[in-house]
Parts: C-alpha cells; sequence; structure tokens
C-alpha cells in the first residue's frame, strides 16, 4: 500500500456517554457515502477505501485514513478530506453550495446530521493540516433551502452515464455535457442492469423528474434508458434531401441559422 494515506485521516465525535451501536455505524455509514460522493465529484472516480484508523468507545469517536492504490489516488484522498470539512463548514454557516459539493453530497451531509441526531464534530487532517467543524440541524435547513424540490413532472433527460451503485437502493448517475450537473437517476434492477450495458454512453432516461427552485432537475425516478445511437453527429450534407421539396438551399439556410 502506498504510504501516502496514513498522513491523511478524518472522523467524527459524538456527544454523550451513551451512544447507541446503531447510531454509532450509520454515522459512519453516511460519513462514508459523503466521502465517495465528494471523490467522484473532485476527481470523476471512486478509488479511494477507507479503512479505520481509531475507534475511541469511551468519546464515541472513529478515524478513518484512505488505502489508496497509488501516489495520485493518495494526493487525490487528501483534496476530498479537504473538500468535505471545507464544505461542511460552509454549509454549517449559510446556505451557500461549497465547491464539489452537487445535490447528492449535499444530501449526504444533510443525512450524515441526521443519523447523529444532535451535534456531530467531524475532524480530519490532510497535507499537514488539522481541522474540526461541528454541525449541527442549521446544516439541515440549509440543505433543504439549497435543493429543496420545487417541481415534479413527467420528463425525459439526456447526459452521460456514470456512477452506478447499488448501495442502499439501486442508481445510476447522468451527466450534462454542457453545464456538467449531475443528475442522480433512481431506477429498479432491471434498469440498472441496462445502465450497466450502457455505461458511459449518452443516454436518455425518462420518468418522474424531480426540479429544485433553481428549474435544475435533482433526481429521476426512471421508467426507461435509452442508448442514443454511436457515431458522428449527421452533417448538414447528410439532410439535403429533406429540403428538395421546397427548394430551400441547406447551406444558405444554415447560414440564416447562425446568423439569426
Amino acid at each position: 500500500m502506498d504510504q501516502t494515506g496514513n498522513k491523511q485521516q478524518v472522523g467524527f465525535r459524538l456527544a454523550g456517554d451513551d451512544v447507541a451501536v446503531a447510531k454509532f455505524i450509520d454515522v459512519a455509514s453516511k460519513l462514508t457515502d459523503l466521502l465517495k460522493e465528494l471523490e467522484a465529484s473532485v476527481t470523476g472516480e471512486q478509488d479511494v477505501e477507507w479503512q479505520i484508523a481509531d475507534l475511541q468507545v469511551g468519546s464515541a469517536s472513529l478515524a478513518m485514513r484512505p488505502r489508496p492504490r497509488t501516489a495520485a489516488v493518495g494526493a487525490n484522498a487528501g483534496a476530498v478530506i479537504g473538500a468535505a470539512l471545507e464544505g461542511l463548514a460552509a454549509v454549517e454557516d449559510s446556505a451557500r453550495r461549497p465547491p464539489y459539493f452537487n445535490d447528492q453530497a449535499l444530501l449526504n451531509a444533510k443525512s450524515l446530521v441526521v443519523a447523529a441526531k444532535g451535534v456531530l464534530a467531524v475532524f480530519g487532517e490532510a497535507q499537514g493540516a488539522q481541522h474540526q467543524v461541528a454541525v449541527s440541524t442549521h446544516l439541515v435547513a440549509h440543505v433543504d433551502e439549497l435543493i429543496d424540490t420545487a417541481s415534479v413532472a413527467i420528463g425525459a433527460l439526456e447526459g452521460t452515464l456514470e456512477a452506478l451503485t447499488i448501495h442502499g437502493a439501486t442508481s445510476f448517475s447522468i451527466y450534462d455535457s454542457i453545464s456538467g450537473r449531475r443528475v442522480v437517476c433512481k431506477c429498479d434492477r432491471e434498469a440498472l442492469d441496462l445502465a450497466i450495458k450502457h455505461f458511459g454512453e449518452r443516454v436518455s432516461v425518462s420518468g418522474e423528474v424531480r426540479y429544485n427552485v433553481l428549474g435544475e432537475a435533482v433526481s429521476i425516478q426512471v421508467d426507461a434508458v435509452q442508448a442514443f445511437r454511436k457515431g458522428p453527429l449527421p452533417q448538414a450534407k447528410d439532410i439535403r434531401g429533406l429540403f428538395s421539396e421546397h427548394k430551400v438551399d441547406i447551406d444558405e439556410w444554415a447560414r440564416f441559422v447562425r446568423d439569426d
């Protein structure tokens, strides 16, 4: 194992003397989910395995360290820890979206606080610097303000299919090629199998779409997945025949559209 990960760690500390085992495990799981989501947002991959570095029963504290496969992945882990701590502090302070915190990361941060059922201290060390942030129900309210579902409608979305998961519930993600925004696609096992077949391809997904107050798609309950035809997009010369009956010059029409 690359030793870069040994110098980095992230963890949490729960308040109170009597902490239920189920609560402790749930918080650990939610923190791991947040780290994995941020890793995907920061690096586009999920290659880090988080291992227990220190466990203290008396203070209900757990520290985790990344187990990187390479030095490059180890450096990425430090960036993920930094993004997590800075982002949690920012959302605790105000309804302001931090770097790398997409909607799913915000929801994971909210779930982390909800699982703790009170004030939670998240600490970490990366690239030689130590940080600690206390998060509370203020963060929950700010997340709700940031990604509150303003409307729900039946529709279709397009994007590159990435980030398959079977943790908790089956889902995959699509990324818009223009904005780069990620949309979580909740699906059944049959749709997930189809998503696996078209992983990395541009697809259209249809179903019940949830939009935030900005009109941005946040998630979709998938009914159908359809992959686009592979190969280059049609060129102007390929559609000349469509205009033959109307005696329209396709090149002139294209210039008109560009100048309009």
